[in-house]
């Protein structure tokens, strides 16, 4: 596919604009965003469906709308990646045309997300061409690298996250927690505990609680600071309460020093204390089963014997 295409020109373009909407944050700035992206989204598929050798007029001065689009992919056995998604976004932007007022940060910040993993999937497969370099082509430099600063590089993941949360609290803490349940899943992936972990409380920020509740010592205060920042996640991820930028950096702190308190517990002293925990709380339920059983048997009612 040739990025010389003016639809595919015209896509990026709104694809840069979204992201210096984004990057501004005001509440006429989320509602362009929204506009934008699905703009964008909108004129990829159209260059999509040219390239499969499909018209995109429906009529001489018409051309088709982006669900026609989808299903003339489908026909041409062209994959469109994370299409519920882009699905949804496309009835949020027709929602804000037909009514006053715009998304709230957090459903920005789902939207952009979206489109950064729809945009870098369509660009690889289809014209060969990586999103960072495109954004550079057609992004403004500053808003550019303000949006990166929310992916941070592997150099100093949390301390961007702090650059990142003068500009955009929510945005940072919600990066911050994610990159909180990744620690714990690599720490769980090297103590290899032979447990069934598939419940998600185990891989979030409860993992501390977990941790200190098979025998593995933590501070009170570390403990308390972990019970807060997954309170104000819960508090912002439904709408609740925005966090300020004092009360990301102490999240991010928070979670500085949970890294740290990871990293120096002996991971074959911490397995063995958290197998024998586990095994011991597994006996005493058996026993407690045990004696429920028994219970229950010497207290029903004796049949008595019929006449």
């Amino acid at each position: 596919m040739a990025s010389e295409s003016p639809l595919f020109q015209s896509s990026m373009e709104l694809l840069a604009h979204a992201v210096t909407h984004f990057v501004a944050g005001t509440e006429q700035d989320r509602k362009l965003l929204i506009l934008h992206l699905a703009n964008a989204i909108e004129l990829i598929l159209k260059d999509l469906v040219l390239d499969s050798g499909k018209s995109i007029y429906r009529s001489p001065k018409e051309t088709i709308n982006i669900y026609k689009s989808i299903n003339i992919l489908k026909g041409a056995q062209v994959s469109v990646p994370f299409l519920n998604k882009v699905e949804l976004l496309i009835d949020e932007r027709n929602t804000l045309q037909h009514r006053f007022g715009s998304p709230n940060e957090l459903t920005a910040i789902f939207y952009m997300n979206i489109c950064t993993d729809f945009f870098s999937e369509i660009l690889r497969d289809h014209y060969d061409l990586l999103f960072d370099e495109v954004l550079d082509q057609f992004g403004v430099p500053s808003d550019v690298a303000a949006f990166r600063i929310r992916a941070p590089s592997d150099d100093s993941k949390l301390e961007s996250l702090k650059q990142l949360a003068n500009v955009h609290p929510l945005g940072a803490l919600l990066s911050a927690t994610t990159y909180l349940e990744k620690l714990n899943r690599d720490f769980l992936e090297q103590l290899r505990l032979e447990y069934d972990f598939r419940r998600r409380p185990f891989y979030s920020s409860m993992f501390h609680r977990f941790l200190y509740s098979h025998g593995i010592e933590i501070e009170r205060d570390l403990i308390r600071s972990m019970d807060e920042l997954r309170h104000m996640r819960n508090l912002a991820a439904h709408g609740c309460e925005d966090p300020t930028k004092e009360q990301v950096e102490s999240c991010i702190s928070t979670i500085e020093k949970y890294e740290v308190f990871l990293q120096e517990l002996d991971l074959k002293q911490t397995r063995q204390t958290i197998m024998s925990s586990i095994e011991e709380q597994r006996r005493k339920a058996q026993q407690e089963d045990r004696r429920a059983s028994s219970e229950n048997a010497q207290n029903a009612p004796s049949k008595e014997p019929s006449s």
